[in-house]
């Protein structure tokens, strides 16, 4: 999908998959998906630039 499906089956394998992905130190995650939240542009945007600012890219 290209946005996240707010369902408590969605929600606890986004929980496995995320816990995965904390041991994967090299690779960073970012974006709805990333964050399993939907966001309007105006969102991405200041997510983004918060991102870049604390240097997590």
């Amino acid at each position: 999908p290209y946005y996240p499906i707010p369902k408590e089956e969605n929600n606890k394998l986004f929980e496995k998959y995320n816990k995965e992905a904390k041991k994967l130190s090299a690779v960073k995650f970012c974006g709805r998906l990333a964050d399993y939240k939907y966001y309007n542009m105006d969102q991405v945007v200041a997510r983004a630039l918060t991102i870049f600012e604390k240097g997590l890219i």
